[in-house]
């Protein structure tokens, strides 16, 4: 039996106005938001503003590395090497890049991300899990104790098996205080912004399968049927949306009509739609391909900063923390964003040049940086003979072009 028809997370429920005897039938979400009929996550990855978004940020947070550090007593803080097997392949033979990418996905959609501990080493760490999708999983506080469990233990039910909250991965969303599961993106906006985005496509499909200009089609026939109409009005729309020639006699005439205001504002419409999607998923709105009246280079590269700090930034504090909790007391889990944040490589020159001037740089901790092998004696002896140029670095913005006026 499949996971999904286990759980049934709407309870139905039939109530009775004792006043007025009228029967209507109500529906409990538990933590859930509404089902569509058609759609990964419930057919909000079918609207191609919210595809872009959710993939956006879910490709980024999958394609970050992961470190794991470790603090004990007065030593210095050190990077494990290897990394633990939990953060560098947590699913095997999935790559990381799957894993965590589709772990974002369920983060962001349904507010959770679930992971079953399926192996550990024999200290009894976790180092690989199964990746479980959320709206398969239940999650509830025991009222009472419990032959596994004791009472107040926090349990996963997935399936027929009930787990225990140190057998699970569990990042959660956000969420009111005390709550046992995340809220996502489903659960906050399926039947409004994202329920109009889908009527929205309805609508720009109508429009673009019809195919043909709204009108009348004029008969001065006194004698013509219903039936000869209809059979006329078919022909015609037959005619037009195979883009074939259309063949008029002298008593029937086209007199095609403008679309109504309301035709006209579905583009704007759909703009404005997309804008509330950027909201919704906390992106720029540049990265969802709304136009912006001006940009330069810096507003793109300060996006960029933003898109990491701000929209990226919750993601990967959960995951994170989440994550610590399944590693040995002292170890932490931390995403590696330099690939992501790095810069140019004339601003990254220079920002190693000040490094090593003001000695908190070594030229080898430089090339660790720019993935080189450390200096071999040969290459440290050449380089010491030759003569470092006096002065600050000039600035390039600060130099006049030469070709300035020259036509």
């Amino acid at each position: 039996m499949g996971l999904g028809r286990i759980f049934r997370r709407n309870t139905q429920y039939v109530a009775t106005n004792t006043s007025t005897g009228v029967t209507e039938l109500f529906t409990v979400v538990d933590n859930l938001a509404p089902d569509w009929s058609h759609g990964e996550y419930q057919g909000g990855m079918s609207i191609p503003g919210a595809w872009r978004a959710a993939l956006l940020l879910s490709d980024l947070l999958g394609s970050v590395p992961w470190h794991a550090y470790r603090e004990r007593g007065n030593r210095p803080v050190e990077k494990l090497d290897p990394t633990p097997p939990l953060l560098e392949q947590p699913a095997p033979p999935d790559t990381r890049m799957s894993t965590f990418s589709s772990w974002a996905l369920d983060l962001i959609w349904h507010g959770n991300a679930i992971g079953v501990v399926a192996a550990r080493n024999r200290d009894g760490w976790p180092t690989a899990v199964v990746p479980v999708p959320a709206e398969y999983v239940q999650v509830r506080r025991l009222p009472y104790d419990d032959p596994a469990f004791p009472a107040g233990t926090v349990v996963y039910h997935i399936g027929q098996q009930t787990y225990g909250e140190h057998d699970v991965i569990h990042i959660k969303g956000p969420c009111r205080p005390g709550a046992l599961r995340g809220m996502g993106v489903l659960e906050a906006h399926l039947n409004k912004s994202l329920a109009l985005a889908d009527e929205q496509l309805k609508q720009a499909r109508s429009v673009s399968s019809n195919g043909v200009p709204t009108g009348i089609l004029k008969s001065t026939d006194p004698t013509l049927e219903q039936e000869d109409a209809d059979a006329l009005k078919a022909a015609w729309l037959r005619s037009q949306r195979t883009r074939t020639i259309a063949v008029l006699n002298e008593t029937t005439d086209f007199q095609p009509i403008a679309w109504n205001p309301t035709d006209m504002q579905l583009l704007d419409a759909r703009k404005f739609t997309l804008h509330e999607i950027a909201l919704i998923f906390g992106v720029p709105l540049s990265f969802l391909g709304v136009e912006q009246s001006s940009r330069t280079y810096s507003n793109v590269e300060q996006e960029g900063l933003n898109l990491v700090k701000f929209s990226l930034g919750g993601h990967l504090a959960r995951f994170e923390q989440a994550l610590t909790q399944h590693l040995p007391r002292g170890t932490w889990a931390k995403a590696n964003l330099d690939a992501v944040l790095r810069a140019d490589t004339l601003t990254r020159y220079r920002a190693h040049r000040i490094g090593i001037d003001a000695g908190f740089l070594t030229p080898d901790e430089v090339r660790e940086l720019e993935d080189r092998p450390p200096l071999t004696p040969a290459q440290r002896e050449a380089l010491s003979r030759v003569p470092r140029p006096a002065g600050p670095d000039p600035d390039p913005t600060s130099i006049e072009d030469d070709d300035e006026g020259v036509e």
